[in-house]
């Protein structure tokens, strides 16, 4: 084997290995008659290859499962957040003394606190071209508002980490959903499941505007609790997916489940329980993720235990 065929090798388990099985020879084939007589591949190639591997990648149905929960999730814990504050500002966040000025400004309190509420609905209903408008709109305004704000030197206090962080999540979403529009994304079923979120949204950023004015106390012993169920989980699904080997790969899937549940949620828990999400979406938006994906789980792991009986034809009498 050439280094030129051994590194093109190299390249290509990158692709789906059905897709390697199906033309991976005659890919290798093309790609060896393109760069004959180089030891190394072209980069145009290689990135060529890259783009195809990520591209088939993204289609298959586990990869846009997973995609389009993450992007319905964020869109969830983004859209809702301005209207849970809105609700929040007129029960509870502002003393009584302070009322009067909300109150005589309500509709543009009010409008501005459900206009981000628009591309959800978008998605939900399956105009992803129009949520993806809307929210460039959006992205566009805020960016902009931002850039005017350090420009007249009224942002100067404000950390760039901080500022970054807070456009990671409408960034991931326009970016999702322009993957969405192209590969036309729908919405993970159950679609109730989804419109339900909703007003639990609103209703979870009011409560973690009230959780964060009356003080929050985490227990000890809940990174040691979230450790427990994380390591039954990996070892139920380490059991259920592999057939040899069970008990070794279940000890061994359970205790690295249960150290990752036991290190990683103490500074999730310090980050965003103990300072009410700080008013960052992305901590809700994992959460509801990881609700979404037990969900979807269960349903299937429910679905190859308990398959559905089928009926014989009428037109076929039932063999004695």
């Amino acid at each position: 084997m050439s280094p030129l065929e051994r590194r093109y090798r190299r390249l290509l388990r990158l692709l789906p290995a059905a897709h390697r099985t199906a033309r991976g020879e005659e890919l290798l084939g093309l790609l060896l008659d393109l760069d004959h007589g180089r030891r190394h591949p072209s980069r145009h190639e290689a990135l060529n290859i890259i783009a195809l591997a990520i591209r088939l990648r993204l289609t298959t149905p586990v990869t846009t499962a997973a995609l389009t929960t993450g992007l319905s999730a964020l869109l969830v814990a983004a859209g809702t957040q301005p209207a849970g504050d809105t609700l929040d500002l007129f029960t509870g966040a502002v003393l009584a003394t302070d009322m009067p000025a909300v109150i005589s400004n309500w509709p543009q309190i009010v409008v501005l606190g459900l206009l981000p509420l628009a591309p959800l609905i978008a998605w939900l209903c399956g105009a992803t071209r129009t949520a993806l408008t809307l929210q460039a709109i959006f992205l566009t305004f805020t960016v902009g508002w931002f850039v005017i704000d350090v420009l007249s030197g009224a942002g100067m206090g404000i950390s760039p980490g901080q500022q970054l962080f807070a456009y990671a999540a409408p960034v991931l979403i326009l970016v999702l959903l322009t993957i969405a529009g192209r590969e036309r994304w729908t919405v993970p079923r159950p679609r109730l499941f989804w419109w339900a979120l909703v007003p639990l949204g609103i209703l979870a950023w009011k409560g973690t505007g009230e959780w964060g004015r009356h003080g929050v106390y985490i227990h000890d012993v809940v990174p040691t609790v979230i450790g427990i169920l994380t390591a039954a989980t990996a070892a139920v699904g380490a059991a259920s997916v592999v057939r040899r080997h069970r008990p070794a790969v279940i000890i061994g899937v359970g205790l690295t489940g249960f150290i990752a549940g036991w290190l990683i949620p103490d500074p999730l828990l310090t980050n965003t329980a103990m300072r009410h999400f700080d008013g960052q979406p992305l901590p809700l938006a994992i959460l509801i993720t990881v609700i979404a994906a037990t969900i979807t789980g269960i349903n299937h792991l429910a679905r190859r235990r308990n398959p559905e009986v089928r009926l014989p034809s009428p037109d076929k009498p039932e063999m004695r």
